[in-house]
């Protein structure tokens, strides 16, 4: 914490240093950004809560660690099914008679349910990698 504050109060005083004794004029920028910026896209100024997805619109599936968190779930039909790559390394999500391609770490695969059924699926790449969807 000690090294944090040292780092801003040396950041603000070389900034007020160029504003005053160069010609680039560092504060001035700043504050262009600052108005420029959309904070509307960031809640840190609020009490409350960041939205998160409706779970009765969507579902995340997360794979980390070579597993998919959580494994199994039952959503409504209609609902759509996101699994996001948070591993570093590659992977797919495959059922029977649907699936992805290959997802990247930090990339995504959705798939929308519509009908009725337990839908069993793992990874194409590490077989010991499964899970199961049960839309209702």
């Amino acid at each position: 914490m000690k090294k944090l504050i040292i780092s801003i109060i040396i950041i603000v005083a070389a900034g007020w240093g160029l504003q005053n004794y160069t010609s680039f004029k560092a504060i001035d920028y700043a504050k262009i950004y600052w108005q420029k910026f959309d904070w509307s896209k960031i809640n840190i100024f609020s009490n409350s809560a960041k939205e998160t997805p409706d779970p009765e619109k969507q579902l995340n599936i997360f794979i980390r660690d070579s597993k998919f968190i959580p494994n199994l779930n039952a959503v409504r039909t209609g609902i759509k099914v996101t699994w996001f790559n948070e591993d570093n390394k590659t992977h797919t999500v495959t059922g029977e008679g649907w699936g992805s391609n290959e997802i990247a770490p930090g990339k995504a695969y959705s798939k929308t349910f519509d009908a009725a059924g337990d839908y069993q699926y793992h990874c194409s790449i590490h077989p010991s990698m499964t899970g199961e969807i049960i839309a209702k």
